[in-house]
């Protein structure tokens, strides 16, 4: 089982916030199937899934494999690439 700490989570989101959120509207969009939208910001990251809060709702999106903290990079990198 692949552990990603509260910590790092809490760094992946204020930096994907503050320099990729046009990114993180992107998954919403693409993965949570959530077309329209005011404001959203990505709340959490884990191990299976990355939760997005948006106009007070969550929306989750999966990933398609477990990741640990050394693969966040890489899989959010390569689920923007799937997109585009």
């Amino acid at each position: 089982m692949k552990i990603i700490s509260a910590k790092t989570s809490e760094r992946v989101c204020k930096h994907m916030n503050n320099d990729h959120v046009k990114s993180v509207h992107k998954y919403l969009k693409y993965y949570g199937k959530i077309s329209e939208f005011k404001e959203a910001y990505l709340e959490e990251i884990s191990s299976k899934f990355m939760k997005i809060k948006y106009d007070g709702k969550s929306a989750f999106i999966n990933f398609k494999n477990e990741i640990s903290e050394d693969e966040i990079h890489e899989t959010l990198v390569s689920m923007i690439r799937e997109i585009e």
